[in-house]
């Protein structure tokens, strides 16, 4: 990769490349199977007075140049070596008399958003991007103008701008810095596609002794004109609250390539506004959101280290709205206190694919912090990788708990590659979920799917007084009504039912698919793992559990399934779990065939009490005991002990109040 170093600022369209050093020759070598070509960076620029004027390009370990002819284009890669200003680079010839060289490989698609500076006045994540177009040689060259006009061709160069804010002796630190115009005026990279606004993310910086941020941007090859009388709005994220003030331009500037353009933005006219319907975004003054373009304000208010809160206004429509997860990003630590007020949250939508990849597709990406007292109606999660769920890919993770009361989620979560996938949390860790519930259709390619969560992940996790209903279904294993997999210590499900359809290939249960603590569902880890995770007074209501997806002309005996967990160690608390006394239970072929993984009343197990396992290789299911026939799921529930504070009973099917 090319690294650069800053040597000092220019003026606006003062040049940053000067002539090479070294001239080069005309002569094109013969078709073979490898050639080295020769490539320099011009020297630094100085002025008269010696005093350099711009940035100087070095080359990278890692470095490839493309070259292309007349009929191919061909990759060449960095020799060992290399000197800062000199390089090798070795690969096959191309034939022609143009050609075209390209730094990197890439150039021509390369993309500047999504930049991250680190910390004050750095500029390492500054890329260097050059193309000399219809020049006569290659086995030899600069980039630079007047290589190229020697060369009969010409050359593009990215940009680089540079931001001198002053900002009020308020702002200890800064999280970003972007440029908004009301037209799409900038490149968004090298190619032709234009974006209204460049934005800057900023870590672990605070402005300096006399409250200046300099900030640095890498711009396109593409020379982006700001016209006569445009108002350009400039932000500054600030650990506290966006400042923001408008510049106006009063004639026609231009964001030149191949220099360094200076911006300075002066310490006058900043504001702070709200573009909530109100509050602070404290504990005690939440931000009020009332509309769904102020659901779109929440990811710039997010902050890195920091506490943001936010409280509904109404119910929100997020219909064409396209989601990016407000915390998504390592280090995950963007905290958020998100209290729904009650209100509804319809036709939510996050989509991720190969060609635009969303990490953690889902409202949060990683909740690190609470959310509760919401409706999500209609959410529509579409996934292409690991981790996926309508609340987050991720509930809590590290040391980064999440807290989930009184939320409800409806709609369809989809992926198509990718284990770990829920209609909450595709994976929870140290996650708290109470009184909740999900109906959803989750439909996964991957292993560890649930109704509320795919799986949990090394710190316990505690679901308690919560149902789903829908269809949990996958094509691989480990499905489950609540969760797929369990693999902490700990981890407990308490007073919870589903009524929701489970269909996998093999180890499904209606309430969880796997309780092991992560190992395989075999005889001897099943017996003497201690994972001492809780599944008590739990009802599988289920209208189907099935397996399916299997090649049955080849009958084999797999993993169990389970009415209540598809496969336990055998010393998990397991307690007080009942079924529905007509539950339709599809085994796989072999194993009904077997007859020795038939549902069956089982008493209580503990790890003073061990679990008693039935007859077959991997019979480690756990059914429970069947309630009597023509009982309600209601009554069932308050005959084990629900609590009336926390369901309403007075339907067939309980209700969370």
């Amino acid at each position: 990769m090319k690294t650069t170093q800053y040597i000092v600022a220019m003026l606006a369209g003062a040049a940053v490349l000067a002539s090479c050093v070294k001239e080069a020759g005309n002569e094109l070598p013969e078709p073979q199977d490898l050639i080295t070509i020769k490539a320099e960076m011009p020297e630094d620029v100085t002025t008269k007075a010696g005093a350099h004027v711009g940035f100087s390009w070095y080359w990278g370990e890692g470095d490839k140049i493309a070259v292309t002819g007349a009929e191919d284009t061909q990759i060449y890669t960095i020799k060992e070596g290399f000197t800062p200003k000199y390089a090798e680079f070795v690969g096959k010839p191309v034939a022609g008399e143009a050609f075209t060289i390209s730094y990197p490989e890439k150039a021509a698609t390369a993309d500047w958003s999504g930049q991250t500076q680190k910390g004050n006045n750095s500029y390492a994540h500054l890329k260097y991007a050059a193309q000399l177009s219809d020049v006569d040689n290659y086995l030899s060259f600069c980039f630079n103008p007047d290589w190229a006009a020697d060369h009969n061709g010409t050359i593009k160069q990215v940009g680089v701008m540079k931001m001198v804010i002053a900002l009020p002796d308020t702002v200890s630190a800064v999280n970003g810095v972007s440029i908004t115009a009301e037209d799409a005026l900038f490149y968004k990279g090298n190619g032709e596609a234009k974006v209204n606004k460049l934005e800057l993310a900023v870590e672990n910086a605070a402005p300096d002794a006399d409250h200046t941020f300099i900030a640095w941007f890498t711009t396109s090859w593409n020379e982006a004109v700001v016209p006569a009388n445009t108002v350009l709005t400039i932000t500054v994220k600030t650990k506290d609250a966006p400042l923001t003030k408008e510049v106006t331009f009063t004639k026609e500037s231009v964001i030149k390539s191949g220099k360094v353009n200076v911006f300075n933005v002066d310490v006058t006219g900043w504001t702070m506004p709200n573009h909530y319907a109100s509050g602070k975004g404290t504990v005690d003054d939440p931000w009020i959101v009332t509309t769904a373009e102020q659901m779109t304000y929440m990811f710039d208010d997010m902050a890195s280290g920091e506490t943001r809160y936010f409280k509904l206004g109404n119910s929100i429509d997020m219909k064409n709205i396209e989601w990016k997860p407000l915390n998504a990003v390592s280090p995950y630590d963007k905290k958020i206190d998100f209290n729904g007020a009650g209100f509804d949250i319809s036709n939510f939508k996050c989509v991720s694919t190969a060609e635009a990849p969303v990490s953690y597709p889902s409202f949060f990406g990683v909740l690190y912090g609470s959310c509760y007292n919401v409706n999500f109606i209609n959410a529509t999660v579409e996934a292409n990788a690991k981790g996926a769920g309508i609340l987050g890919g991720y509930g809590g993770t590290g040391d980064k708990p999440c807290y989930v009361e009184n939320v409800h989620v409806q709609g369809t979560v989809t992926s198509t590659a990718g284990n770990n996938v829920g209609g909450f949390f595709g994976t929870a860790r140290e996650a708290t979920i109470l009184r909740s519930s999900a109906n959803v259709v989750i439909s996964s390619k991957g292993q560890m799917t649930g109704g509320l969560i795919g799986a949990d992940a090394g710190l316990g996790v505690t679901i308690s007084d919560c149902w789903t209903a829908g269809t949990v279904s996958s094509t691989a294993s480990i499905c489950g009504g609540i969760a797929g997999d369990i693999v902490a210590t700990g981890s407990s499900i308490y007073n919870c039912y589903s009524t929701a359809t489970v269909t996998t290939q093999f180890i499904f249960g209606g309430i969880v698919g796997r309780a092991v603590a992560g190992q395989k569902s075999n005889a001897n880890n099943c017996t003497n793992q201690n994972p001492e995770n809780h599944i008590e007074n739990c009802i599988a209501w289920n209208d189907l559990l099935k397996s399916d997806f299997i090649n049955e002309e080849t009958p084999a005996e797999h993993y169990s399934s389970g009415i209540i967990v598809g496969g336990t160690a055998i010393k998990n608390y397991l307690k007080n779990c009942w079924r529905k006394a007509d539950i339709t239970f599809v085994d796989c072929a072999k194993n009904a065939e077997l007859g020795t993984y038939a549902p069956f009343d089982q008493e209580d197990a503990s790890p003073e009490a061990p679990m008693v396992k039935s007859e077959g290789q991997y019979a480690f299911a756990y059914h429970g005991k069947a309630a009597a026939s023509g009982k309600t799921l209601s009554q069932v529930a308050q005959e084990i002990g629900w609590s009336a504070e926390i369901w309403d009973f007075s339907g067939d099917t309980p209700k969370i109040k």
